[in-house]
This record gives C-alpha cells, sequence and structure tokens, in this order.
C-alpha cells in the first residue's frame, strides 16, 4: 500500500446533521430554558450554536456545552455506501479518520456506527481546544510516510477538512457531491490504490 485516504466523519460517512445535530440542540435548549429556534442549527462548536441565543449566565453556558458535547450517542446507522466503500478500500489503501469535535463523543459515534474496524488510525481534533485539521493531516502523512500526491483527503466540508488538504497539496473528494458508493473507482481512476486486496 503506498497511499492515503483519509475520511472526515460527521456528513461524510454518517448523517449528523438530520439526526444527532437535532437531538443535541434540544438537549441544550433545555440546558438553558429557550426555544429551540433560538440556537444556529449550523454551527459547529456550542460558542457558534450559542451565538444567537443572548445574554446567557456562565452556568448556563456550561450546562450547553455538558449537554451538547454528551459523550452518549444512540446506535447509528453509516450512510449509504460506507461499509461497502470502506471494505473495498481495506488492503488497498492506507485507511485513516480525521474529525473534529468532542473526543469521547466522536469516538462513541465511531463505535456507534460500527466504523472502527476499518482504519488503520484514528485522530480526532478537539473542537474544545482549537487546532487544525491541516496539522492532523500533516502528522497522518508523516505516520503513513505517504507525500501530498499519495495522499486524498475525503469530506464534506470545503472550509475544513478540504480546504487544508488542498493547502498541503493532496487530492480531495467532496462528499455528496461524489457519491460514497462511487470512491473506489475514483481512487482507482487516480492511480491511488494498489491492486492487493486484503
Amino acid at each position: 500500500m503506498n497511499a492515503l485516504a483519509i475520511f472526515d466523519l460527521d456528513d461524510t460517512l454518517i448523517d449528523t446533521t438530520n439526526t444527532l445535530v437535532p437531538l443535541a440542540l434540544e438537549a441544550v435548549a433545555r440546558a438553558i430554558d429557550r426555544p429551540v429556534t433560538s440556537l444556529d442549527r449550523a454551527g459547529k462548536s456550542i460558542e457558534e450554536v450559542l451565538a444567537p441565543a443572548g445574554a446567557l449566565s456562565d452556568a448556563q453556558r456550561a450546562a450547553a456545552a455538558e449537554a451538547y458535547y454528551d459523550p452518549n450517542v444512540p446506535a447509528l446507522d453509516p450512510l449509504p455506501g460506507a461499509h461497502a466503500t470502506l471494505r473495498a478500500l481495506q488492503g488497498r489503501v492506507h485507511l485513516a479518520l480525521l474529525t473534529r469535535g468532542a473526543p469521547l463523543r466522536q469516538r462513541n459515534k465511531v463505535e456507534a456506527s460500527g466504523l472502527a474496524p476499518y482504519f488503520a488510525a484514528f485522530i480526532v481534533c478537539d473542537i474544545t481546544r482549537g487546532g487544525s485539521k491541516g496539522d492532523d493531516i500533516r502528522r497522518l502523512m508523516e505516520r503513513f510516510r505517504t507525500p501530498p500526491e499519495r495522499t486524498v483527503v475525503i469530506g464534506d466540508d470545503k472550509r475544513d477538512e478540504l480546504h487544508h488538504g488542498e493547502t498541503l497539496g493532496c487530492a480531495t473528494i467532496h462528499v455528496p457531491t461524489v457519491a460514497l458508493a462511487s470512491i473506489p473507482s475514483e481512487l482507482e481512476k487516480m492511480g491511488y490504490l494498489s491492486s492487493d486486496q486484503g
């Protein structure tokens, strides 16, 4: 194997927007005693989610963060094609998972979705501490000794993982513009896959 495929998790391999986000927003709304409509549904961090809610006490903000980053997640079905795609790539390319969020919550999402066994590496960019996925992409390339021209970053966010991948000189695949089920054939065409199956 001489290539590396780095997958994002949320809204790339699992449908976070329509499954987990509504539950998290409801929990936050209860924690601060405000309607869900007072929250930013598109927010990535708790600070962004709370931005439209107005003045809140420190206690409310702490309760909101605890609710939003609750590590307990329900059983999750990966997006259609996720399992088949990862199975098709196993043994033919190094597989890594790179996600941003609260570490324990992100790890539990991976376990709840049954995706953990596919990946040789799993990095959580801790949203509560900042940091850049670009640094993590560099670390993964160093770990697997793959240069940018042998690395592809696969995700849904053009401002985050895809931006960092492009900046570093990696190929990128935007999901869902490219369907998950099409990714193996796309990587084959790009010359990223070895012929070894495993």
